[in-house]
Parts: C-alpha cells; structure tokens; sequence
C-alpha cells in the first residue's frame, strides 16, 4: 500500500488518541517530579545522575507496537499511554524545577540572605514592564557579574524589583542589588512560580542604570510597544478602576488593578473575567478569520494562514501565559479545522494544546492559571451540551425568548464551568464561595461587550479620539455594571466561607470520582462501556450519581461551615519566612489581626492568608517600622503614623487586649497580648538601648511566653531580659546567632523550645493552658534553599 493510499483509507480506532496520550505525558511529568523529589536523581556537575535520556529506549522499542497496533484499539491505547508516560518522565527530568546550573549560572552568586553584599550585574530586559503603585519590576537575562574589578560572564535570568520606572523591553541595564534564591512562602512557592518562567534569581530594591536601547526582538519590542500605546489610550477612555479592568480583559496587564477590587474579585469567585481567557482568543479567531477570507475571497488556506499570524501575535502581545497560549493552540487548531473542512472536535483540540504545552514547558502542569483554565474548558465541553438540553426541557418552553437566551448562557456556562474549577479554587485558595454562582450568573452576559467594544476602541481612539471615546462607553457600562455587582457581592457575610481539611479532603475525593468518570465517558463515547451497563440500569444511574453529587456538596459546604466555627480559644500564629516572621491572632469569637513588623520581601500575604481562618482578610492590619501595605483586605489599619501614644489599650474583644508600650519612632512598637492569664510581647524586634530603657523603668513584667526575634531582624534579647520577664516557655528560631553571653542564659533556660524559622507555629491558649502545634511546610515549600 503506498502512502497516500494508507492516508486516505486508515482511519484510527479511536479518534481519542490526543485524550490518552496527554493524559500519559501528564502522569510521566507527575512521577518525574516525585522521581526527582525522593532522591532518585542528582546532579553530576551539569547534568541529571543518572542520565535520564535511558527513559527514551524503551519509547524507541515499544514506538513499532503503534504500527502492529493500528488498528487494534486494545493494543494502541495501551502502548501510547506507556509510550507517553515515559516521555513525560524524560520531558520533566530535563526540565525540572531546580536543573542542574552550569558554572556560569548566577545561582552560583546567590547571598546568603537579603543584607549580603551588593553586586553590581549587567543584563537585557526580557520582559514586559510590570509597574504597581509599589515600584515596578523587570525579567533581566543576566550575562555579567562584577567581582571587585573582575567582569565575569554569567548567564541566567534573575526577577529584579526596584522603586525606579520608565524601563522597557529590549533596555540593557546595569543592576546593582543582592542576588538570591527566590523564597517560598506558606500557601505559595514563589521560587516554583519563577521557575516555571526560566527565573532562578531574585533582586530586591535593586539600583538601575541604562546603559544601551534596543537591545532585544524587534518583533517584541514592536508589540510591547503597541501594548503600551493601548494601555494608555484605555486609561485616557475610561476613569480608574474600569481602564485597569479593561486593560487587564483586553491586554493582559493586570497590575493596575486595585488590591482590594482584586480581593473582592477572588472572594466572589469572578477573578477569571479580568485575565485573557479562551473567549478572548476565540473572538480573536473568529474576528481574524472573517476578516481575512474576505480579503483572500474564498481562499481558505491564505486566510487560515493569515488568521494563525494574528492570533500569534495577539498571544505573544497579551504575555503569552499558560492559559493564553491554551487558548491560542485550540483557536489555530479550529482554524486549521475550517481551512481544510474538517470538523474541529473541542475535546480533542483541547487535549492536544495541553500536550503540546507540557512538551514545551512540563512545569505548565503546576501552572494554576492553565488548571484552571484547562478545567473550566473541559467543563464547558462536557456539560454545556446536556445542561442547555436540559433546560430546553424543563424551562426554555416557559420563558420567552430573549430571556431565555440571556438566562441559559450566563447560568449554563456558569454552571458547566464551575462544575470542574470550583474544587479547584477551593484547593488554592481555601475558601468556598457561596455567592460565585449568582454572581457570574449576573455579570458573564455582560463581558463580550467589554471585549469587542473595548477593543474597537482602542484603534478608533488612535485615529480619531472622540469617537474612541463614544464606543467606549459601551465597555464602560459593562464594567461598571461588573464592578457593582463584585462589590455588593463581597460585601455580603456569609459569602464565602474558609475550608478546612475535610473540605480540602472531599475536593481531592471530588476530582479522583471525577476522573473515573471522564474515562468512563471516553469508553462510553467508543461505544465500549455501553455494553457494561444495560439500558434498564442507566436512568437509575444516573439519578444516583446525581444525588451523590449532591449530597458531597451539602457535605463540603456543611464540613467547611463546621471547620471554620471559632473555638472560643486565642491563636497566635507565627508564620515564618525564613528571615521574618508575620503575627497572625485570631481572637476567641473569630476576630483576625494581622501584624506585620518589618518589610518582609517578596511574601505574597495574601496567598498566605488565604491558607487560615478568614482567607484573605483581617478585622485589623498593623504595620510596623518599615511594613509595606501586604495585599490583604483590613477593616481597619494601623501604620507607624497612627497616634498611639504609650499604653495606649487595643482592646480586640472583652478579654483580649493589646497594649502598646513605648518605642523610639524609627524602631517598631512593641505590644503585650493579653488574654485571661495568658501574655506575650509581640514583635520584639528593638534595639538594646530600648530594651534596657524599658527594664530601668520596670515596664517589663512576667510572661507567659517570649517569642525572640527572628535571624533576619537584627535584633536579640538583652542580657538581662529572662529575669525581669521569667517566662513559662520561649520560643527561638533557628537560625538566629545572638551574642555567645545571651545566647548561653538562653540554652541553660529550662523553657527553651528551637522552632523552625520557615514554618508556621500555632500557640493556643484559653486563657491559662498554652498548646503549640507545629506545622512544617512540605519539602517543596521549604524557606531554606535546598
């Protein structure tokens, strides 16, 4: 049989092939990544020991089983979810988190924490400007480091943070800082999330000098240029905070987006609607593709072509993300699709952009926008259809017509999405949001307006502003309309309800049936699965799944209700960052406070506290000495401008109180937390002098328990702080290196308990018993660099 003749008579036994084969690659990544992580490899110099590439000689072996098993699909499916498995083994062990650097790696120059010596690198700005109210920051490929007078070669890409603007895509930079591993936080791996974007370096309040212009891509610098030039033109359309929505729907830039309208987009469950999503890119696509077969009249392979270029570019203008160039791969194989008269199936399409994108980057698959995005997508693909049929049935006869339409699309696409992303959501972000539903209920039929309009816009607005200015009312109302219903909805109580272990349990239970099940539906759809089950049986089925499922999640909300209930007791929780440490209290009856004493780098809060009692808000915020507002949401807020005089009462509730005791004004104020017959000062972070004013004066008086400072403060106990405070129990972190006097009073202490400095530290108390409850982060969110 020659060639083209098998082309045109083979067909597949099954065309879910992509499906098994992405579902292969995947769990390979997976046992690469647990390979790698219980010591199966380790580095020989720049390489992986032992080689990894041995994983592709069994691909090589089995790779002639697909063409003996072509038609055989018992004998295919098997071999190409083996042969993938393997494949995605190799792929993850040649791209892991932490590869092997070579010896010019900047890692190789890493401090030893944030005060280390400064030096002074040069690199090109590979990124677009990320600019906040905070400073900006900046992706810099580093290819020289500064030893004295020596210039020494180095290669990698380092994350530089700085106060200074007005940098761009392709400047070559001089940056003068502390290189360091980037951290990890609880709830958060922010050296995992650099990782995945080729970042192994981290440089904070770095000094910039240009040195030269246009130094990178001329096709980047070209497109971030016209991003630029729409930021500012939807910043001139509309009032804040629509243009910062606008410009985080439309471009991708998310960062002028206010911390608390952001919160309040997270608590309602709506954050999808201000990144680039699928429906961005499949208007895109649609728009491309009419565009251009008109100007090709009829010639469809020059318009596909064409339309593949725009959305191209469009991904690479908006960031190219996980979750955009999801989009993008499924828009240019729909497509391909049109231009050769095929039909695009969804499912498939979107299985083979996931494929392609974990061969390209296996890190993808810890990626959270692309999880999320990939399964809200598949949720959209395997419920939309059953749903709309549905309610066709049960309630389309009854309504009329255009409220019909407006009420399936926002409540079906809701419903269909959330079905697959709200165990998600409860798993990275802790939280159950009641109201998500109704709340993309209300808003969802409202964003295409945001998109198409918005985006006309722009370019009418370049040519000829008014009438930029007219169509642009349009997305502004959709937004506004957007806006009020977020913010009336995050205000509601009882809106979203924090998740405990059980919850956390049932989530992960959740997508383990959720599986079986999607496999059950490919053997299904092959008509393989029909014959396991008879048709008498399949209505009764069916009802008892459902009623199951709906059972879990009365369950899930009731289990996560329980769990968040307060306990009547205090807990102080100290959340180690390896240099610092954040007080987090929350008080008998549920009330949070927040104290941040010192500027504590790159630790995302508000990811943090989204792992605890009240997710990502507090009832009060403290900040100290030189605390930087965290992304958090306060009802109240304190800084070191507040007038709080000494002995000044924070009273939290009836028996719960903190009193301030005096400080110098460039040194943090020092509290005493007093519940029943418990206290403890909280920070002590001051200087000895300040210490030995308060014991002169006699304003240090027995405690319960003494937390002493953490290694990166700088600070320690004085000498004679143990006799005048003659607590029960002190808690010290390691790493601290206290002078070898004080630190001797400290180790002949019988109280003395070493604590973890990159953990969380629980002390819970009723008022006279004192409980501690450790919890160490797993390897992988280890604040230690391994």
């Amino acid at each position: 049989m020659s060639m083209s003749s098998f082309r045109q008579t083979y067909r597949p036994p099954t065309p879910y092939l992509p499906v098994y084969a992405a579902l292969g690659l995947a769990a390979g990544v997976v046992a690469g990544y647990e390979w790698v992580a219980r010591g199966g490899f380790g580095c020989a110099g720049e390489r992986l020991s032992p080689d990894p590439r041995w994983l592709l000689l069994p691909v090589l072996v089995l790779a002639p089983m697909l063409w003996w098993g072509r038609h055989r699909r018992r004998v295919l499916i098997p071999t190409v979810v083996v042969l993938f498995l393997l494949l995605g083994a190799w792929r993850y062990l040649s791209h892991p988190f932490e590869p092997c650097f070579p010896p010019d790696a900047l890692v190789h120059h890493h401090a030893a924490d944030p005060y280390g010596r400064p030096r002074v690198m040069e690199g090109v700005i590979v990124s677009y400007p990320v600019v906040r109210e905070s400073g900006a920051q900046y992706v810099v490929r580093m290819d020289a480091i500064w030893d004295g007078e020596e210039k020494l070669p180095v290669s990698g890409r380092a994350l530089v943070r700085t106060d200074q603007v007005g940098f761009q895509y392709g400047d070559r930079v001089k940056v003068r800082g502390v290189p360091m591993a980037p951290p990890t936080f609880p709830g958060f791996d922010y050296r995992r999330y650099l990782a995945r974007r080729g970042v192994h370096t981290l440089v904070r309040r770095a000094e910039l000098h240009l040195l030269a212009r246009d130094q990178g891509n001329p096709l980047l610098a070209a497109l971030y240029a016209v991003r630029a030039r729409a930021s500012a033109l939807l910043d001139q359309l509309m009032p804040q905070p629509y243009a910062a929505l606008a410009n985080g729907m439309i471009l991708g830039i998310e960062s002028g987006i206010p911390r608390d309208l952001y919160e309040q987009f997270n608590l309602t469950g709506t954050s999808h609607v201000i990144v680039i999503s699928g429906s961005n890119i499949a208007l895109v696509s649609a728009i491309l593709l009419l565009l251009f077969s008109a100007i090709a009249r009829g010639r469809k392979p020059l318009a596909a072509i064409f339309t593949l270029a725009g959305i191209g570019l469009y991904v690479l203008l908006v960031g190219a993300d996980a979750a955009v160039m999801r989009a993008g791969i499924m828009g240019g194989l729909y497509v391909i699709a049109t231009a050769l008269n095929r039909q695009s199936a969804a499912i498939i399409s979107l299985f083979i952009a996931g494929l392609a994108m974990l061969l390209i980057n296996p890190l993808t698959l810890w990626d959270v926008g692309f999880q999320l995005s990939f399964m809200a997508t598949l949720g959209l693909i395997l419920f939309s259809q059953p749903l709309q049929a549905r309610w066709d049935r049960w309630a389309g006869q009854r309504l009329p017509r255009l409220a019909n339409n407006l009420l399936a699309e926002g409540l079906l696409i809701t419903l269909a999405a959330q079905i697959t992303t709200m165990p998600l959501v409860v798993h990275y972000f802790g939280r159950l949001s009641i109201i998500s539903f109704l709340a993309n209920l209300l808003i969802i039929p409202v964003q295409p307006p945001i998109l198409i309009a918005g985006g006309l816009a722009i370019p009418l607005a370049a040519v000829f502003f008014p009438l930029g200015q007219l169509i642009a009312l349009i997305p502004w109302a959709s937004l506004w309309w957007t806006v009020f219903v977020v913010e009336r909805m995050a205000a509601i109580p009882w809106g979203s309800v924090e998740v405990g272990a059980f919850g956390r349990l049932l989530a992960a239970w959740y997508y383990i049936l959720f599986l079986v099940g999607f496999l059950w539906w490919l053997f299904r759809q092959e008509q393989g699965a029909r014959a396991l089950i008879p048709p008498r049986y399949r209505p009764a089925l069916v009802r008892a799944a459902m009623a199951a499922g709906v059972i879990l999640g009365f369950l899930w909300v009731g289990a996560t209700a329980w769990a968040a209930r307060p306990d009547g007791r205090l807990h102080v929780r100290l959340l180690g960052l390896g240099e610092r440490a954040v007080w987090h209290l929350t008080t008998p009856s549920g009330r949070r406070v927040l104290l941040v004493d010192d500027a504590v780098g790159e630790a995302p809060l508000a990811a943090i506290l989204r792992t605890l009692p009240g997710g990502g808000s507090v009832d009060l915020l403290i900040l100290e000495n030189r605390a930087e507002m965290p992304e958090v949401r306060a009802r109240a807020v304190f800084t070191p401008e507040t007038p709080l005089g000494p002995g000044t009462v924070i009273r939290l509730e009836k028996d719960v109180s903190l009193v301030l005791l005096d400080a110098p004004p460039a040194e943090p104020r020092l509290y005493r937390l007093r519940f029943g017959q418990f206290t403890t000062l909280l920070p002590l972070t001051n200087s000895q002098a300040t210490q030995a004013r308060w014991l002169a004066r006699g304003l240090l008086t027995p405690v319960t328990l003494l937390v002493t400072p953490w290694p990166g403060t700088g600070a320690w106990p004085h000498p004679d702080l143990l006799v005048a405070l003659q607590p029960q129990t002190i808690l010290q972190p390691q790493g601290t290196t206290y002078p070898p006097g004080v630190q001797r009073r400290f180790e002949t202490y019988p109280g003395l308990v070493r604590i973890p400095n990159d953990a969380m530290v629980e002390i819970i108390t009723d008022g006279q018993r004192v409980e501690l409850r450790q919890q160490p982060y797993p390897p992988d969110m280890a604040l230690t660099q391994r």
